[in-house]
Parts: C-alpha cells; sequence; structure tokens
C-alpha cells in the first residue's frame, strides 16, 4: 500500500507540470512579459506605409527595393514617413551593386528630423555595393549637392548605426566630408554612434587635386565617417575597417577623417590592410609641400581639427583599437609611411609655439590635453 503512494506521487507532480507548462505557453500566467526583439512580427504592418512593412515602431527592410523606397521618403521628406525614435531593422543581406539587373547608383540618406534618435540595425546582415558619385548628391528638394558623401550623407540629428556590415563600396566624391558610412556629422546631432559597422573592400576616392588646384577635392575623409564639424558627442567603437582604400586631401583617416572637437569616443576598433592617401602638399601654403609636416594630415584612426599634428597612437592604444598593415602614402612627394614608421608621436612647435603647417594651430604638450 504505501509503495502505491510513492508511485503515485511523482506521477501527480509531473502531471502538474505540463499543466503548468501549457498554461504558461498559452499566456495565462497572469505576469506581464517584456516585449521580445522579434515580437514586432506579430503586430500587423502600418497600413499608412505602402511601399514599407512598419510594425509598431520598427521599420523592416528586405529587400533593395524596400531600402530605395526607405531611402527616397526620407531624402524627399514626405511627412508621412516621420521615423524618430524608430528602428531601422534589415531582415536580409541587400546587394546595391548598379551593374545588377534593376540597380542603380546610390543617394546618400539624409538623418535630420525625421530620423532623430533612430537606430540603423542591420542585424548583422550586409549592405554591398554601395555606390556614390558626384551626379548622385543631386536630388529633387534641393537647390545645390547634398552636403556629405556616404551611405548616410549630412547626419543633423542624433543617430546610431550598429551591427552590420558595408562590402565593396564605391564612393567619389569631389567635396568635403565624405565616409565610407556617414559622410558629415554636422549641427543638430547631439549624439551619433557607431556599433559593431564593419567596412571591408572600400574604394573611397576623395580626389587628389594638383600643383596649387584644389578644384574637385574631399576633404576629411574617413573609412567610417568623413567629418564630425561641430562638436557631437561620437562614439565609434567596436567596428572594423580593412582590405580598403580611402583617398582625400587632407585629414584622412580609417575611421573618422576630421573631429572637430573633443567630443569623441574611439575604442576597441581594428584597422587593417588600409591605403590612405593624401595630397595636401599640393596647397599653395609652402609649409604643406613639406613632408615633415604634411604627414600629419593623414591618421589611422582620426584627425583632430584644433590641434594639428597630434598623432593618437598612444591614446589609442590604450583604449583597445589596433592597427596593422596601414600604409600612409603622401601623394605629392611619394612617400610611403608604413604604420608607425616615419611618424613622430609628437611634433615639435616653431619658436612661437605655432605648428608651421596649419596657421593659428597650438601645439600643446602631451600632459596638458587630457586624452
Amino acid at each position: 500500500m504505501k509503495m502505491k503512494h510513492f508511485v503515485k506521487i511523482p506521477a501527480l507532480l509531473i502531471a502538474l507540470c505540463v499543466a503548468a507548462a501549457a498554461f504558461c505557453a498559452c499566456g495565462g500566467s497572469g505576469v506581464d512579459r517584456a516585449p521580445g526583439p522579434n515580437d514586432t512580427a506579430t503586430e500587423e504592418p502600418d497600413t499608412r506605409f505602402k511601399d514599407l512593412t512598419v510594425r509598431g515602431k520598427t521599420v523592416e527592410i528586405s529587400t533593395r527595393e524596400e531600402l530605395f523606397a526607405f531611402a527616397g521618403h526620407i531624402n524627399n521628406m514626405d511627412p508621412e514617413y516621420d521615423f524618430q525614435g524608430y528602428t531601422i531593422r534589415l531582415m536580409n543581406d541587400i546587394d546595391l551593386d548598379p551593374s545588377l539587373e534593376g540597380g542603380k547608383n546610390w543617394t546618400p540618406v539624409y538623418v535630420g528630423r525625421s530620423l532623430g534618435n533612430a537606430v540603423f540595425d542591420g542585424q548583422g546582415h550586409t549592405v554591398n555595393g554601395v555606390t556614390v558619385t558626384p551626379d548622385d548628391l543631386v536630388q529633387a528638394g534641393f537647390s545645390d549637392s547634398v552636403y556629405g558623401t556616404g551611405f548616410f550623407g549630412q547626419v543633423s540629428a542624433s543617430f546610431t548605426v550598429r551591427n552590420v556590415n558595408f562590402t565593396n563600396g564605391r564612393l567619389t566624391a569631389n567635396s568635403k566630408h565624405c565616409g565610407g558610412v556617414i559622410g558629415s556629422v554636422e549641427p543638430g546631432a547631439v549624439t551619433v554612434e557607431l556599433d559593431r559597422v564593419n567596412v571591408s573592400g572600400l574604394e573611397l576616392a576623395g580626389g587628389t587635386g594638383s600643383e596649387n588646384n584644389l578644384e574637385g577635392i574631399s576633404i576629411r575623409v574617413g573609412g567610417l565617417v568623413g567629418a564630425n564639424i561641430q562638436g557631437a558627442d561620437v562614439n565609434v567603437h567596436d567596428c572594423i575597417v580593412e582590405d580598403s582604400a580611402i583617398t582625400g586631401f587632407h585629414n584622412v583617416s580609417g575611421l573618422v577623417g576630421c573631429a572637430n572637437d573633443g567630443s569623441y569616443t574611439v575604442r576597441n576598433n581594428k584597422v587593417r590592410n588600409v591605403h590612405l592617401n593624401y595630397s595636401a602638399s599640393y596647397a599653395e601654403n609652402e609649409n604643406y609641400k613639406n613632408p615633415a609636416y604634411s604627414r600629419y594630415f593623414a591618421d589611422p584612426f582620426y584627425c583632430v581639427n584644433s590641434f594639428w599634428g597630434e598623432y593618437h597612437t598612444d591614446y589609442d592604444a590604450e583604449n583597445g583599437n589596433s592597427i596593422e598593415n596601414l600604409d600612409s602614402y603622401d601623394i605629392r612627394n611619394d612617400i610611403h609611411y608604413s604604420n608607425e614608421e616615419g611618424k613622430d608621436k609628437d611634433c615639435t612647435p616653431n619658436s612661437e609655439g605655432m605648428f608651421p603647417a596649419v596657421g593659428g594651430s597650438v601645439i600643446r604638450p602631451r600632459s596638458e590635453r587630457g586624452y
């Protein structure tokens, strides 16, 4: 008799557990559950958007056509396509190679009010073959070229790009600020973040100019961002730029071409197998022509416009950044600098405390720089 009761107790417990599991699976627990990252898939699409799938505050982009439609609505400032605070999520790899059937060049997306505080989340997917020429920077609604060349052009609102790969981009620029992902961070942007953004196979041609001729060139050119021009807090971390060639007049860098102010965090990034080609020595200023000065117009990670001549490798290494097989090439003087070779960690100001390459730039001792 005792044995029979002993057997019934485990069987009863098992039955209760099965019932409880079924009850929870049917949502009958009575406990509110935080929504998961894929819960938007259960929502019905918002019928206001005819050519995009929008569920809640998530835009799902699955095809090349949908990506072009998204960019077109944003650039045309269509009022109903206001995605402030939304997540724009890639659902698949997307090939933008214009040589494919139905392909075309890309017009950089303007990030303004309609994308303020939005997140472009690649979910680990790849955007291949972004192709931009100067002709692609003219669009409806603008009296002149779009400012900034990149997948995103001018970023004038806080914005995040994360967990996405850009491969085999072909960007050609003949005006300032060009980046493999973002052309130019402008007033209006408070914070801009690039998180796990990888760029490979990029050919970024910002022009070289010629002797005393600065026509048709791009200044401030970077593998990720061309320039942070008005002091937004730009955070670049856990990103990779590799197997790429980046060419511009000056402020040419593997990550960020130019950071005008000290509002930036650069950590745990890799720059490898990258060629930085710069031609600032073509300028009329005779000091630019001196290799001792012009070499500072290229930097593996970023240039700081406020204090020219600072080479950031010490700081960057402390923050987990690394370079491998970097070639900085002074086009006019035909000089290659391999990684650190030929570049002092600090430069020496003249007797007036000024760095001769750029009038008015003060070189402070490293101990006073705060980074």
